[in-house]
Parts: C-alpha cells; sequence; structure tokens
C-alpha cells in the first residue's frame, strides 16, 4: 500500500499558512509587518487571499519566480496537480454590508483536505457548509472583533467536524490588532487541545485523529 506523501504546513501568524505538498507550494493571506509578524519573502506557486484587506493581501511577502498566481475570487482553479475551490461567504454578520466579502478556500494536497475560512465573520449556511463536508485540516479566525469570535469559532468546529482545527487571527504577544486570545476558543472548544511545537507541521492522512483536536501552532 503507498501512503499519501502528506503536507508541510507554517503558520506565520495572523491568517496566514504556507503548505507544500504534491509539487506545489500555496500561501495563503500573506500578513504585512505592520501587523507585528516579520519574516523573508516565501515561494509560493500560488497565493490565495480570502479578501483584499491590508492584513491578508501583502504580495510583497511572496516571491515565485517574480509573479506567484494570485486568487481572490470564488470558482475553481487548477493550480499544478492541486485543484482549489473558492467559496463565497461575507465578512461580517450583515451580508458583507459592513467588510465585504470573503473567500472560503478549500484543496486536497498530499492527501490531506484543508479548508482556511479567511475573515469569516458569520456563520455559514447549509450551501456552504456542504461544500466544506469532508475536510481534514481547517484553519479557522477565533479572534472576534473583525471576524467569528471564540464561541461562534468553536459552535462552526463541532458542526464542521474536521480532524483537525488550527486557530488563526487571534491575539498574540507580536500582534499590533487588537484580538481576543485563542484561549476563548480553546475553553469553549470542547476536545483536545495540543501544542504542537513542530516547524514545519508535517501533516498526513495516516497521522489524523478520530475526533477532532485543536493544534495550537508556532508562527515565525
Amino acid at each position: 500500500m503507498v501512503l499519501d506523501p502528506g503536507i508541510e504546513l507554517y503558520w506565520y501568524g495572523h491568517s496566514m499558512f504556507v503548505t507544500t505538498g504534491d509539487g506545489t507550494t500555496v500561501a495563503v493571506d500573506p500578513v504585512p509587518p505592520e501587523v507585528g509578524y516579520r519574516y523573508d519573502p516565501v515561494e509560493a506557486d500560488v497565493v490565495l487571499m480570502s479578501h483584499q484587506h491590508f492584513d491578508h493581501s501583502f504580495l510583497a511577502g511572496i516571491k515565485g519566480g517574480g509573479s506567484p498566481n494570485a486568487i481572490s475570487a470564488a470558482g475553481t482553479f487548477e493550480v499544478g496537480k492541486l485543484t482549489i475551490e473558492g467559496i463565497a461567504s461575507h465578512h461580517d454578520a450583515q451580508q458583507g454590508r459592513q467588510r465585504g466579502p470573503n473567500i472560503i478556500f478549500t484543496w486536497e494536497q498530499g492527501g490531506v483536505r484543508l479548508a482556511h475560512l479567511g475573515d469569516l465573520g458569520d456563520l455559514p449556511g447549509p450551501t456552504v457548509m456542504k461544500k466544506l463536508t469532508g475536510v481534514d485540516v481547517a484553519m479557522v479566525p477565533v479572534g472576534g472583533v473583525f471576524t467569528i469570535d471564540g464561541e461562534q469559532a468553536a459552535r462552526l468546529v463541532r458542526d464542521l467536524a474536521p480532524k483537525v482545527v488550527l486557530p488563526m487571527h487571534y491575539a498574540t504577544p507580536d500582534c499590533s490588532i487588537k484580538l481576543d486570545g485563542s484561549d476563548v476558543f480553546t475553553g469553549r472548544f470542547g476536545g483536545e487541545v495540543r501544542t504542537i511545537p513542530d516547524r514545519p507541521l508535517k501533516i498526513s492522512a495516516d497521522i489524523l485523529p478520530v475526533k477532532t483536536e485543536a493544534w495550537i501552532v508556532p508562527y515565525q
């Protein structure tokens, strides 16, 4: 039996993640240094941006031979061996009237199905939830203020039931934006919470837990 090779995943703080697998590197929601997270430019084949706010669309933080693909819309996109789906949602609880649209991205990489929920501002309806069925690893905002808060995130994760949830967009010692800490979410999550020191985080289908776990990972 041939096992799926899995992926390597980095969190760079805020909502920025980079995943590598199947010969492709995906960067999501690149964060600028003004938010407090500093890093060397990251090489990527494609950049996914949930929306155009400054703290999620710092293309200067990405290098990819000069011009990586940048996707910030709903639809289906082919990048290398990956099929990436952008799903329309809202950045607020007023159908986007307050803060605009938000794109949720899903893709399978290295045998692991991932979802990045961007700056989700309201709990998704049944149409969106159906598209998220079967997600293994969900990157979910939990810091409130500009997104769903920790209590809403915990409710969403219980309904979505991914194998792993990676909290994001929350207060850290380096974050310059006022947000709630991850403890608001983890205190209401109800499942096992693990602090994973590994960087990169290596994830493959054979190590995924049976019941949903929240993994707190380091940022660079």
